[in-house]
C-alpha cells in the first residue's frame, strides 16, 4: 500500500483520469436527468390521456342524451299525428253515418215550392253509358271481355255509339249519394294521412 502511495501518476495520466471521473459524473448526471425527464413527460401524458377520455366519455354521454330527446321529441310528434289523424277518420266515419240516415229521406220525395205537400220522386233514369262514362272518369277499369257467364256479360260496359248505352241501368240517386259518401270519406282520410305525413316531414 505504502509503494503506491509513493507511485507518482504522470501529468497526462492525472488529466485522464479526471476526464474520466467527469465523464462518468455526466453520464451518471444525464441518465438521472433523462429518467426524471421521462418519468415527468409520462406522467403528462397520462394525465391527458385521462383528462383526453373523461372528455371523450362526457361527450358521448352528451350525444347520447341528445339523441334519447330527440328520439322522444320525433315519437311525441308522431304520436300526436296519428291520434289527429285517427280523430280524423272517425270523424269522418261519424258525418258519413248521419248522411246515411238521411239518404232515404231526400231520394225518394221532394216539394216542388216551400209549403207544398211532398209527393214521391218521379223516377230518375241513368243510363248505362252514364255508368260507364261515371266509373271510367273515376278510374274504375271495365270489367274483363270474354266472360263465360251471364252475369258477367250483363254488367259489361256497352260499347259507345251503340243502343245498349241507353239502356236504363238501374242506379238510382240514392246509390249515387251513398257512393259519393263512401269515396268522400275515403278520399277525406287519405288527405288527411298525407297532410300529417307533409306535417311531420316539416318539423324534422
Amino acid at each position: 500500500m505504502a509503494a503506491l502511495e509513493g507511485l507518482v501518476w504522470p501529468r497526462s495520466a492525472r488529466i485522464l483520469a479526471i476526464v474520466f471521473a467527469c465523464l462518468i459524473s455526466a453520464i451518471a448526471g444525464g441518465a438521472a436527468a433523462a429518467m426524471l425527464a421521462f418519468k415527468y413527460g409520462k406522467s403528462l401524458a397520462d394525465t391527458d390521456l385521462a383528462n383526453f377520455k373523461t372528455e371523450q366519455s362526457g361527450n358521448a354521454a352528451r350525444a347520447a342524451n341528445e339523441s334519447r330527446v330527440l328520439l322522444l321529441q320525433q315519437v311525441a310528434r308522431v304520436n300526436e299525428a296519428e291520434a289527429l289523424m285517427y280523430a280524423a277518420i272517425d270523424q269522418f266515419a261519424e258525418e258519413k253515418r248521419q248522411l246515411q240516415e238521411r239518404i232515404p229521406h231526400v231520394t225518394t220525395q221532394y216539394i216542388s215550392a216551400p209549403g207544398a205537400a211532398a209527393k214521391p220522386v218521379p223516377h230518375c233514369v241513368f243510363t248505362a253509358g252514364w255508368l260507364r262514362d261515371f266509373n271510367a272518369a273515376l278510374g274504375v277499369p271495365a270489367p274483363r271481355a270474354g266472360a263465360a257467364d251471364a252475369a258477367s256479360k250483363k254488367a259489361a260496359w256497352p260499347a259507345p255509339g251503340t243502343d245498349a248505352e241507353l239502356l236504363e241501368s238501374g242506379v238510382t240517386p240514392a246509390d249515387i249519394l251513398a257512393h259519393a259518401q263512401d269515396y268522400g270519406e275515403w278520399a277525406r282520410t287519405n288527405l288527411a294521412q298525407l297532410n300529417e305525413l307533409l306535417d311531420l316531414r316539416e318539423q324534422d
